[in-house]
């Protein structure tokens, strides 16, 4: 579907990228870009379709920087909450990546997708061994040693994925994992990064573990994920290479009573909790030495778990309420702190003539009131109107 020449007339800007609001502007959109920003309103066009907003407020479409979405619905509500960009971390059976390719195709609508398929870790499980049955000798055993992690990068890139996933750490969300513990060593995740920067891709590192995460960070890893026990060190570390941050705060907080659900809902409730301090901490410290953190979900968007309700506005929230980011900072961890980690800002990310047109208008200022992002009143990506509420 070809994109729409746009007017959005009487708009407040807020740029994405830090400056302050900019009230009563035009901005205009000429195939699927982003044309000069006008102080007075134009002139209606013929074939141009123009939008009175009224003091509304448009930013940048939101950056999701660590999501779960493996289906077009999932992906449709992910755009109707306003994300027009999403780096899925994480995929079953390639399913993310058929996703990705239905919307690139222009079959059914969604964010931008870059895609990791699966995580490489020592034991990926059964959705890894059938994509790949080429290292089915691992089935019972372990994914290790430098040449066969390189081999996996490698097999993954040939399926076309847009950047790869390590675990420098076990999961915080089952039961029987212990999230301190460090799972592929330092030369590992290095053989990864080689491979995936001959191939021009970054590599995302899941680490909470202190000391898997130093080592992802020393292997030469684009980003961490989570960050939970991120030392001193090695948050100096990442600020001296350039190493993003994506804690994914909003899925860290607790979801229930732990006092009720099962044996394991009860460890992993009571896990949550321990945990949001040194996240928060750390996130704090990051913000603090000037090292970019991006907002995302670490969410599925309504396939059926329990991070199906979590939004990016919840992420927003948390940064401001939690590790002293300005309202300001806040929305730039969503726009174009997340468009630096997915590696797309000289295209996307911010409100600048010559950029996509990814928009995102709402009723309130959300500088002053968050809740705003929660129920968008249009949506544009690459200059096209997804989603517009009445």
């Amino acid at each position: 579907m070809a994109a729409q020449d746009l007017d959005l007339v009487g708009v407040v800007v807020i740029d994405g990228a830090g400056a302050p609001p900019r009230a009563g502007v035009t901005v205009i959109v000429r195939g699927g870009r982003i044309e000069p920003i006008l102080e007075r309103a134009p002139p209606p066009v013929e074939g141009v379709r123009r939008l009175e907003l009224q003091g509304r407020f448009l930013l940048p479409g939101l950056i999701d920087a660590h999501a779960h979405i493996e289906s077009p619905a999932a992906a449709l509500r992910a755009l109707q909450s306003g994300v027009t960009t999403a780096r899925v971390l994480g995929d079953s059976y390639f399913r993310a990546l058929g996703t990705r390719d239905l919307i690139r195709a222009g079959h059914t609508p969604g964010p931008e997708l870059l895609v990791s398929g699966g995580i490489i870790r020592p034991r990926p499980g059964e959705a890894f061994f059938v994509t790949f049955p080429q290292f089915g000798a691992a089935l019972n055993g372990e994914l290790r040693g430098v040449e066969r992690i390189a081999a996996v990068t490698r097999a993954m890139l040939e399926r076309g994925v847009d950047l790869i996933k390590v675990a420098a750490s076990e999961r915080a969300g089952v039961a029987a994992a212990d999230p301190r513990r460090a799972e592929l060593t330092e030369d590992e995740m290095r053989a990864a990064v080689t491979e995936a920067a001959r191939a021009g891709r970054f590599v995302a590192a899941h680490a909470h573990s202190r000391d898997g995460a130093a080592a992802a960070v020393r292997a030469g890893v684009h980003s961490i994920e989570h960050g939970t026990y991120l030392d001193e060190p090695t948050l100096f570390e990442m600020r001296r290479r350039g190493t993003f941050l994506v804690p994914t705060l909003a899925v860290m907080s607790p979801l229930s009573d732990p006092l009720t659900g099962s044996a394991d809902d009860v460890v992993l409730q009571l896990r949550t909790r321990q945990m949001m301090g040194p996240v928060r901490a750390a996130t704090r410290r990051a913000r603090e030495l000037g090292i970019t953190v991006a907002a995302s979900t670490d969410g599925s968007y309504g396939d059926g778990d329990s991070t199906a309700g979590i939004r990016v506005a919840h992420d927003i929230a948390a940064l401001r309420e939690d590790c002293g980011f300005t309202p300001l900072e806040s929305i730039l961890a969503a726009t174009l702190n997340g468009a630096r980690v997915l590696g797309i800002d000289a295209r996307t990310g911010a409100i600048r003539p010559g950029l996509e047109a990814d928009l995102l208008v709402v009723e309130r200022d959300p500088l002053r009131d968050g809740s705003a992002l929660f129920e968008p009143l249009l949506v544009v990506s690459d200059g096209l109107v997804r989603f517009e509420r009445q």
